[in-house]
């Protein structure tokens, strides 16, 4: 059973006090650092055998990519502001639609697509469920064509797997399992059909290779050719995959 324990301390780069917090997990193997965007934070993950003493020195000399990302969040979290102030937008399946809440007597919460925009259907004292309707749809929408990608992509390789799981990871976007489980962060259905099924391969691919060794990326090559220009969209925009 995997552990980890929190901290919070703060460090000054090139005169701005940047709060990070450190995360010591059981299952970290190396140190990690990352930029939350839901919250602008910096956070460090590391393994249990880490010299803490050696932290500040490191983020010093990681200051630029610190500095920004950070800036990078402020920027992405001020246009979601933006975006708030004259109507919410979030992406379905690549494309960008304006989210909107209406109120019908009898409704128990639905959502309907109507050409750029999302309707979001709630019953009468209830408009503040609307993301959590929003939100449940986008699962349902992405089992259904997650599912539906796995036996189009599997089709010719036939990869034997267990179970298929829709979740709400905040830093994957898929995984596979020992057990042969394949796990999908149900956000892919903002992505467009194309990055979703790079994800789709790739997870196929560690049914035969549990890694990332170059025969793990020659068979994400072979089951979905052309796979790095959707990987390096997902890279550059998955940020922008949220409500």
């Amino acid at each position: 059973m995997s552990s980890s324990r929190e901290m919070r301390d703060s460090i000054i780069l090139d005169g701005c006090i940047v709060p990070y917090t450190v995360r010591i997990s059981s299952r970290a193997r190396r140190l990690l650092l990352q930029v939350r965007l839901d919250s602008c934070a910096l956070e460090v993950v590391a393994p249990e055998a880490f010299n803490l003493a050696e932290l500040k020195d490191i983020l010093t000399g990681k200051k630029s990519w610190i500095l920004q990302k950070l800036e990078a969040a402020a920027r992405l979290a001020a246009a979601r502001q933006a975006n708030q102030s004259q109507g919410r937008f979030v992406f379905y399946r690549g494309r960008q639609y304006l989210v909107e809440t209406r109120v019908e007597t009898g409704s128990t919460g639905a959502v309907e697509v109507e050409e750029a925009r999302l309707v979001v259907v709630v019953p009468p004292g209830l408009e503040g469920n609307a993301s959590a309707v929003l939100e449940r749809w986008l699962r349902q929408m992405a089992r259904l064509l997650i599912n539906q990608r796995i036996r189009v992509m599997n089709e010719k390789f036939k990869l034997s797997f267990n179970r298929v799981f829709i979740k709400g990871q905040k830093t994957r976007w898929g995984s596979c399992s020992q057990k042969k489980n394949l796990n999908f962060n149900w956000r892919l259905v903002m992505a467009p059909l194309p990055v979703l099924d790079y994800i789709v391969a790739h997870e196929l691919a560690h049914l035969v290779e549990m890694n990332h060794s170059k025969k793990f990326w020659a068979l994400v090559e072979q089951i979905y050719p052309g796979y790095r220009v959707h990987r390096a969209w997902l890279k550059k925009n998955g940020r922008l995959l949220t409500l």
